[in-house]
């Protein structure tokens, strides 16, 4: 009588697993919205960064050449200087992340 209520416990666990894996996978309604959601936003992206490029360049042509030529320089050494500093990744980030061999 034991192992008979034993396997009865066992099995209705492993059917209560069963049942919630299944449960907490969404459907495809669901997936599909959120893929449609990550797509826009996306583009909504590439959009923004797009107008911010053309805003830049419009600012640029508006100087005079003088102010152009400084603004050309200030640019250079600030990608210089910054290149010069490589800066660490946080701790955590290094002490996880994949290493070569």
């Amino acid at each position: 009588m034991k192992l008979f209520i034993r396997r009865i416990i066992i099995f209705l666990a492993a059917l209560l697993l069963v049942v919630g894996v299944d449960a907490q996978k969404p459907s495809r309604k669901v997936r599909k919205a959120e893929h449609k959601a990550e797509k826009k936003e996306t583009q909504q992206k590439k959009a923004y960064e797009k107008a911010r490029q053309k805003e830049l360049k419009r600012r640029y042509k508006m100087q005079n050449p003088e102010v152009q030529k400084r603004m050309k320089q200030s640019k250079k050494d600030a990608k210089q200087y910054n290149k010069k500093i490589r800066r660490k990744a946080p701790f955590l980030k290094r002490l996880f992340r994949k290493r070569r061999r």
